[in-house]
C-alpha cells in the first residue's frame, strides 16, 4: 500500500489509549493539527508497537475522532466534560467543533469572541452584513483541475441565485430569503445573515445545507429557534432533514454547476467581485489531481432572486 493512500489505516496512541482509524477519516479537516501529524507536517513520536503517540486526553479523543467520521458532534446525555472537550478540539484545531461549543456554553467559553474567531477559521469568508445592506462575503470551494463545485460557505440568499434546483426546493429557498405574508416572516427575516456550509452532491442531484453560526458581528440569542422555524418550514413543504435537524437537503433538477457556471451566473445576477484566491494541496502525489482545492473569497453587493 502507498504511504498516502486514502485508505491506508491509521493507529494512534493518545495518551495510553489505541484508536484505529483510516487516513480519509484523518484528512477530512486538513487545515487541522491531526491532518499536519498524519501528513508528516509536524514530528511525531511512536510508541513500541509503532503507533503515532499523541500525549493528549485519551478518553475525549473518541469525541473527535467520531465528529471526523460523522461530521456531526454526538454526545451522550450523562457528558460533563465539555470544557475538556473543547480544550482538545481547539488544541487539534477542529473549529467546527469549538465553534458549536461556544455557541451552546456562551457564558462558559465567553462565546462572542471565541465563536466569531472560530468561523472565521473555518472559513475566510463569511457573512458580514447588517440591517439595510446587501452587501455579502462569502467562500467558494472547487476541483482546481476538473473545476467541481465542492463548497460554498455563506449566506442563503446566495442560494437563491441557482436556477437548477427543484420546485419545491425553490419555493422554499424562497419563502426563505422572502418571507412575506406569514407568521414567521418576523423570525425569518434576518435569516440570511447567518452563514451555511452548503454542499454539492453531484451524484444525488442535491445540495445539503448546514447552518453553521451567526455573522462576525454578533451572537444571535434567538438563533436556536429561528433555526427550528425554518426546519418546521422544511418539513412543511417536504424538503429532506438530516435525523437530528441540523441539515436539511435542496434538490436540482439537473446537474450542479460547475465553478465556470456558478460564476457566469453571479455575473447575471449580480455585481460579485473575487477578493482573493488560494489553492489548497492535499495530494499525495504529483499524479493526485482530486485532492487540489481552489478556495476563492468574493463579495457581493446585491441579489437578484429568482421567482
Amino acid at each position: 500500500m502507498k504511504p498516502n493512500d486514502k485508505n491506508e489505516i491509521i493507529e494512534l496512541n493518545v495518551g495510553g489509549f489505541n484508536y484505529t482509524t483510516s487516513r480519509t477519516t484523518i484528512l477530512s479537516y486538513p487545515d487541522s493539527m491531526l491532518c499536519r501529524m498524519i501528513s508528516g507536517q509536524i514530528p511525531t513520536a511512536t510508541d513500541t508497537n509503532k503507533r503515532i503517540f499523541i500525549d493528549r486526553d485519551g478518553p475525549i479523543f473518541r469525541h473527535i475522532l467520531n465528529f471526523l467520521r460523522d461530521k456531526t458532534l454526538n454526545i451522550p446525555e450523562n457528558f460533563n466534560e465539555y470544557a475538556q472537550l473543547r480544550q482538545e478540539a481547539d488544541f487539534y484545531q477542529i473549529e467546527p467543533i469549538v465553534a458549536h461549543l461556544d455557541y451552546l456554553f456562551p457564558d462558559k467559553f465567553n462565546s462572542k469572541a471565541s465563536l466569531n474567531q472560530s468561523i472565521t477559521s473555518l472559513t475566510p469568508a463569511v457573512v458580514n452584513e447588517s440591517p439595510g445592506t446587501k452587501d455579502m462575503y462569502f467562500t467558494i470551494i472547487s476541483k482546481l483541475h476538473q473545476g467541481t463545485l465542492e463548497t460554498l460557505i455563506g449566506s442563503i440568499r446566495i442560494i437563491s441565485t441557482i436556477n437548477f434546483l427543484e420546485p419545491k426546493s425553490k419555493k422554499f429557498i424562497n419563502c426563505l430569503v422572502n418571507p412575506n405574508g406569514s407568521n414567521q416572516s418576523a423570525q425569518l427575516k434576518n435569516l440570511d445573515i447567518f452563514v451555511c456550509e452548503f454542499k454539492f452532491m453531484h451524484e444525488e442531484k442535491m445540495i445539503s445545507c448546514k447552518p453553521c453560526g451567526a455573522n462576525g458581528k454578533s451572537l444571535d440569542p434567538n438563533l436556536m429557534s429561528l433555526l427550528q422555524t425554518v426546519f418546521r418550514l422544511a418539513k412543511r413543504l417536504g424538503i429532506s432533514i438530516g435525523y437530528w435537524e441540523e441539515i436539511f437537503y435542496l434538490g436540482l433538477e439537473s446537474a450542479a454547476p460547475n465553478r465556470e457556471q456558478f460564476c457566469s451566473i453571479l455575473a447575471e445576477k449580480t455585481n460579485a467581485k473575487l477578493l482573493s484566491s488560494c489553492v489548497c494541496d492535499r495530494r499525495g502525489s504529483f499524479e493526485d489531481t482530486n485532492n487540489c482545492s481552489l478556495v476563492e473569497r468574493w463579495h457581493i453587493n446585491e441579489i437578484v432572486s429568482n421567482n
